[in-house]
């Protein structure tokens, strides 16, 4: 079984696949996925994407999941609409630079645009 740091990565790397513009985003986040009682908090770079227990200094944002929402999103067949409609429902909460989430929600709603014109041709 993997551990949270790799599974973090593999939905990390998921999504740059899923869309490419991720690829060149650089960012530091935050990370805190909850579960009862508890909260285990990771620092999240990209490219990479490099992945470190703890919170860190250069953090532009925080995101936080509820660790079962994660699980299912860190699966390989998840795709950035399901992030999508998780944020929308609350499973996924964002704080921080209001201007980090207008750029992933603007390469968001390009990679879904495009995603609908292919399917028309």
């Amino acid at each position: 079984m993997a551990s949270t740091a790799q599974m973090i990565e593999q939905a990390v790397t998921h999504l740059q696949e899923e869309v490419p513009a991720f690829k060149k985003l650089r960012l530091v986040f935050g990370l805190d996925l909850r579960a009862k009682g508890d909260m285990q908090t990771y620092r999240v770079e990209v490219p990479g994407p490099k992945v470190s227990k703890g919170r860190g200094e250069d953090e532009r944002c925080r995101v936080e999941i509820d660790r079962a929402q994660f699980n299912q999103l860190a699966d390989e067949k998840s795709t950035v609409g399901s992030y999508r409609r998780a944020a929308e429902t609350g499973h996924i909460r964002f704080e921080g630079d209001s201007n980090v989430a207008k750029l992933v929600i603007r390469v968001i709603e390009a990679h879904e645009q495009r995603a609908k014109l292919k399917k028309v041709h």
